[in-house]
């Protein structure tokens, strides 16, 4: 009966986490630490600054990703907005961020196991 417990618990883990492994940390503790602070990854040469941000005028959360080409001083070489949604919902805003089509044509999670979380 252990076994058969076990194995949902890890079924139902892996339903609700698609992504691979991302280096540098954990992807669902990424999402969640960028509701309070920026974070950044770094992929192909490029270094990609997830932040989130509250509207006090229009009472709506906005989660971005800046693209940076990789310098050893930080936020120095901006290349564009990446990524943008806003929501009355800070949920929602973090459910678009890990769903939608950001780069390469691939989600968050789909990209995760070629990120690297750094500090920039």
């Amino acid at each position: 009966m252990q076994k058969k417990f076990l194995c949902i618990i890890i079924v139902n883990f892996f339903h609700y986490h698609k992504g691979g492994l991302m280096k540098g940390g954990d992807a669902d503790e990424f999402i969640d630490y960028i509701t309070e602070y920026d974070a950044c990854v770094r992929h192909k040469g490029y270094v990609y600054r997830f932040f989130t941000s509250f509207h006090p005028g229009r009472q709506t959360y906005r989660v971005s990703i800046e693209k940076y080409r990789w310098t050893e001083e930080a936020f120095h070489d901006f290349v564009e907005l990446v990524y943008t949604y806003e929501s009355d919902d800070l949920e929602d805003c973090l459910n678009h961020v890990t769903e939608d089509i950001l780069w390469d044509g691939r989600s968050f999670y789909e990209l995760e196991k070629s990120l690297t979380w750094i500090d920039w």
